[in-house]
């Protein structure tokens, strides 16, 4: 399923507090041709929002400092980011509550494949 390289590739963040896990998505979606920031926080993500500028935001439920539901809390009032779909990312038994709750565009239960996250992908940035 590898995208066609292009110019001006798709941006995505990927935030999760895992190095091995954040580091592994990074590489897989390099890969396929998006652009990818990686946050090991959200602290970190609202840091690098600015400059990134991402289209999709990958982010993961139970982090350090700020969790990600706080974290969609916080991005619903930065107007640049505000309109960014963010799909959650966890094991929680509750994600689809959750993302339902705080208005995440998805989410992924931990563990997946790499096509469920590509397929997901190329349905939410044609």
């Amino acid at each position: 399923m590898k995208r066609n390289l292009k110019a001006d590739p798709h941006r995505i963040l990927v935030v999760d507090d895992e190095e091995g896990f954040r580091e592994g998505l990074a590489d897989l979606l390099g890969m396929e041709g998006y652009s990818v920031h990686v946050a090991k926080d959200a602290v970190e993500a609202v840091r690098v929002l600015p400059g990134f500028r991402p289209e999709l935001i990958l982010l993961d439920l139970h982090m350090p400092n700020l969790d990600g539901e706080a974290f969609m809390r916080g991005l619903a009032g930065l107007p640049a980011s505000s309109k960014v779909p963010v799909v959650l990312i966890s094991a929680k038994e509750e994600l689809e509550a959750i993302a339902s709750r705080t208005g995440a565009a998805g989410y992924l239960r931990k563990p997946f494949e790499a096509p469920q996250l590509l397929s997901l992908l190329e349905k939410m940035l044609p």
